[in-house]
């Protein structure tokens, strides 16, 4: 028999009201239920659990209630994906996964995470407090091939976060780390980019502030061969586009708006009825919208013109208001509309629109064609071809790599031009030559008007 995980995460339907008071009602446990003068129930609402640590399991979940209400770190403009102000469910979902491992480690260990000062004022005794000591713990995981870096430093970050929440809110007395400020120079195989947009930082560099819990550099990992780009092809599309499941109007144009815009599934699942707006009432080419994306990082995505005219239609069709209006029975008229709601009134769920290739998939694998893509594909299908576009109309590298990175909302460099070196391949350009002409056609102004107001900008 399996032993129970003694630090688990349990999703749970938890009331998240404001101006809670306790009420007369006692639970099974003999303790007094808490009520809300304004309730706020929130579905698979991750909460940790601890047979050990009680008490600290309790204290990081006031953190993650705080984080979702947007009692602390608020992110900005949060309020378009969350009513309360506070980070996405998703989000927090993963920050309980990060502080479901640290606790974890903690009970293994034995140690106390409110321990903050070292005995002896060096640098060695430092290394021996527990936020270090679980930092090491995930080195040695690295090194082991068992955990990614990048996963590493995001479970530092978490961690991080919750030390400096519980520094304001004050159960520690001070940060057991410290803050450094890190001055970053552009390196050499930046320099060779004809880039107008980063003159300004071109010698000076730019200065950041960082923590010293990151995991070293030095412990990156060589990408596997999973991390290379697969784009679609015209055929592949055209198959996927033939499909009778992507005939659903809702699902076509999931497909549309990671195909033309480069949106990710959970954001399509997010998107907001007040960016549709009605196109006949301008002549513009394309439309902004300002999404949030991952890691609560909010873009501006351009959007065709034609596209936004299959979706002012679908906002407005009858079926879909059937489906607000059971909406608005559920969360109020005054909360901003998902433009996706399913048929029980219900914002549809990242699982639905990511699963759309799926089921696409399994539905040709019956009259025997292959589609070996996956719905993120698509967002690959847009930066590529973007990519390429640009390529074609004579802008410079850097520029390109500055509006990809602005559009698909990339953390650095690196990951956006692998983009630009494949849109540069012959195999992609044999494929895929006049069919993004037709794609981007509808933002062509927007994106070279970027780039003239550019050059305009560097030669006064």
């Amino acid at each position: 028999m399996m032993q129970k995980k003694s630090v688990s995460i349990h999703k749970v339907r938890f009331n998240v009201g404001a101006l809670p008071v306790f009420s007369g009602v006692v639970n099974d446990h003999g303790i007094r239920v808490i009520e809300y003068r304004a309730d706020h129930w929130v579905d698979n609402f991750p909460l940790i659990w601890s047979n050990d640590r009680q008490f600290d399991a309790l204290e990081i979940n006031l953190f993650l209630e705080h984080r979702y209400k947007g009692l602390y770190r608020a992110p900005k403009r949060a309020a378009r994906s969350n009513p309360l102000g506070g980070i996405s469910l998703k989000t927090l979902q993963s920050i309980a996964n990060s502080l479901c491992i640290f606790l974890s480690w903690l009970e293994e260990k034995n140690v106390d995470w409110r321990q903050v000062t070292a005995q002896a004022a060096t640098q060695r005794a430092k290394y021996w407090l527990p936020v270090y000591r679980f930092r090491k713990f995930l080195i040695d995981l690295i090194q082991a091939k068992s955990l990614g870096r990048d996963s590493a430093n995001l479970y530092m970050t978490h961690v991080r976060q919750f030390y400096e929440w519980a520094r304001r809110r004050g159960t520690i007395e001070k940060l057991p780390f410290e803050y450094q400020q890190l001055h970053i120079k552009p390196s050499n195989e930046h320099l060779d980019i004809n880039s107008i947009f980063s003159m300004a930082h071109r010698l000076s560099g730019i200065t950041v502030q960082t923590s010293d819990l990151t995991i070293p550099r030095k412990y990156r990992q060589k990408s596997l061969p999973s991390d290379q780009l697969s784009p679609y092809t015209r055929e592949e599309l055209s198959a996927l586009y033939g499909t009778r499941y992507i005939n659903s109007p809702a699902r076509r144009l999931w497909v549309d708006l990671a195909l033309f815009t480069g949106m990710r599934a959970f954001e399509i699942a997010q998107f907001q009825e007040a960016h549709v707006v009605d196109p006949s009432t301008s002549d513009m080419s394309s439309y902004h919208a300002t999404i949030t994306g991952k890691g609560n990082k909010e873009r501006q995505i351009l959007i065709p013109r034609t596209l936004m005219q299959r979706l002012w239609r679908y906002k407005n069709c009858d079926e879909r208001i059937r489906r607000v209006m059971k909406w608005e029975v559920k969360n109020g008229t005054d909360c901003d509309k998902p433009l996706f709601i399913n048929r029980s009134g219900l914002g549809i769920s990242e699982k639905s629109v990511s699963n759309t290739a799926i089921f696409a998939r399994n539905e040709l694998s019956l009259s025997g064609c292959i589609l070996d893509r996956s719905f993120h594909d698509l967002r690959s299908t847009y930066a590529t071809n973007l990519a390429k576009y640009m390529l074609d109309k004579g802008l410079e590298s850097g520029f390109i790599e500055f509006k990809l990175m602005a559009l698909l909302g990339h953390s650095n460099f690196s990951t956006t031009r692998k983009y630009l070196n494949f849109a540069r391949t012959v195999t992609f350009d044999s494929e895929m030559k006049g069919w993004s002409d037709t794609i981007f056609d509808g933002i062509d102004t927007r994106l070279v008007g970027d780039y003239q107001h550019l050059l305009r900008g560097s030669d006064g």
